[in-house]
């Protein structure tokens, strides 16, 4: 009783790598935190995951990011509906302040995307706000999955990603946007906290800081929980087939409704591996 009960537990060990086994799967699969963008002077790829990775016959990703067809059916869901835009939600002296400070970071006019859903473009914020040409690990994953010739999927769609956005209100992701790019520095700031918090594998802090934030936390269920909890059947049925390396936001796997606790509960055995940067 005791194991099984340690086994259904949140994890608490600091790392960002997981060995899956149990429930007579006849090979054990992992399961891996990412960070999507990282400047190249914070970005490590361990060699314990490298070698573990070639160990495995196909790669999931939160999406299939070799989709020939991902960037069609992005721009058919990254719009707002009803024809709404960012003047809709904003008064005209705050839309012609954002507009000239958004132009200013991106390089890209705010009437050529002002009907994009606000959550969209505070993600266009990043490279300015990192400073730097960012890496995202999903890529690279991809490159070494190309290398090996393993086929690489996705554990829900980017129609199932985009829909998440409708899911939260437009006037709510507004605010959100406006405050990202009125307070760029506190932005930035709560954004490398989060990465020094990566860097330590502390997937528990992680999830903390998200519950903690004080505009995402209330979407907790909608961006983190509902989205574990579907991914769950879909684990269970490629690992059954075969060996699988799974990477996935970092911020998805700790928690009471994380990938790992989801894991556990369905009987398989989630193991940490821990391993030098």
């Amino acid at each position: 009783l005791t194991a099984i009960t340690s086994f259904s537990q949140q994890p608490k060990e600091k790392t960002l790598l997981w060995k899956i086994s149990g429930n007579n799967i006849s090979t054990p699969s992992y399961l891996y935190g990412t960070f999507h963008l990282l400047c190249p002077t914070d970005f490590n790829m361990p060699d314990t995951v490298k070698q573990l990775f070639a160990t495995t016959k196909q790669l999931y990703l939160e999406i299939d990011i070799d989709d020939p067809s991902l960037n069609t059916k992005m721009m058919k869901g990254i719009k707002m509906k009803d024809n709404k835009t960012l003047k809709d939600f904003m008064s005209e002296k705050d839309y012609d302040s954002i507009a000239k400070i958004f132009q200013e970071k991106t390089k890209i006019p705010l009437s050529a995307v002002n009907s994009y859903k606000p959550f969209i473009l505070s993600s266009m914020l990043y490279p300015s706000m990192l400073g730097c040409a960012p890496i995202a690990f999903e890529k690279e994953f991809e490159k070494m999955a190309k290398s090996a010739k393993m086929e690489v999927l996705g554990l829900e769609t980017i129609e199932d990603q985009m829909n998440v956005f409708d899911n939260i209100p437009y006037d709510v992701q507004a605010k959100m946007f406006m405050k990202s790019v009125y307070e760029s520095e506190k932005s930035k700031e709560d954004f490398f906290k989060m990465v020094s918090m990566y860097k330590t594998k502390d997937v528990r802090a992680m999830h903390r800081n998200v519950r903690g934030d004080t505009d995402l936390g209330n979407f907790e269920k909608i961006l983190l929980d509902k989205r574990n909890k579907n991914w769950i059947p879909v684990i269970e049925k490629i690992i059954a087939d075969k060996s699988t390396f799974i990477a996935v936001g970092a911020g998805h796997l700790a928690g009471k409704k994380g990938v790992i606790k989801l894991l556990r509960k369905q009987g398989y055995k989630v193991e940490p591996i821990m391993y030098e940067n």
